[in-house]
């Protein structure tokens, strides 16, 4: 009887693809990496290795600063802990991008040139690409169900996008300019 069991699992296992990621010809050819349950994102700045990652689809922005060996020790923490959601999921195709303390230290420096009532220091600014739900509903005229549009069109490569991907209209973006980054 384990006879026959075993002939029918040898005859099923012939008809069946390869689907492994070695074998990229036969791999979904389609959809990719992303349909094994993969997806690649770039991570720079100050990390202690940047460069593309390939994780798992759900893994967060935590895991990708793991997968880079963490930050560098002139991070800027304050980016980190005020902006930056470790706990973001990462998409296919995101980039994370971790600014130096130096680059925090020239935006202050600049921005205090600039008369305060005209000028936006870039911590206050919010990043479309990876501001929560909540922190992209703390904009005016962005409400929950605009919040969710943003979130699932990025990533952006510039603020125009907003406006070509039929999220926000071009007034709006004109009024939040001077709120949001990338």
């Amino acid at each position: 009887m384990a006879g026959v069991a075993v002939r029918s699992l040898v005859a099923s296992s012939q008809t069946l693809e390869c689907f492994c990621p070695s074998c990229s010809e036969m791999a979904f050819p389609n959809k990719g990496a992303e349909s094994l349950g993969l997806i690649r994102v770039d991570v720079a700045g100050a990390v202690k290795k940047p460069g593309i990652y390939q994780l798992e689809i759900g893994q967060r922005v935590a895991d990708l600063v793991a997968s880079a060996s963490g930050f560098t020790k002139d991070a800027d923490q304050a980016y980190v802990a005020k902006t930056l959601n470790l706990a973001t999921e990462l998409k296919n195709q995101d980039k994370i991008y971790i600014p130096f303390q130096s680059e925090g230290e020239n935006a202050s420096k600049s921005a205090s040139l600039v008369p305060s009532s005209s000028s936006v220091s870039n911590s206050n600014l919010i990043s479309i690409n990876q501001a929560s739900s909540t922190q992209l509903q703390g904009l005016s005229g962005v409400g929950e169900v605009k919040a969710q549009s943003i979130i699932d069109n990025r990533p952006y490569s510039n603020l125009e996008e907003l406006v070509s991907k039929g999220v926000l209209s071009e007034k709006l973006l004109a009024d939040l300019k001077a709120q949001i980054s990338l």
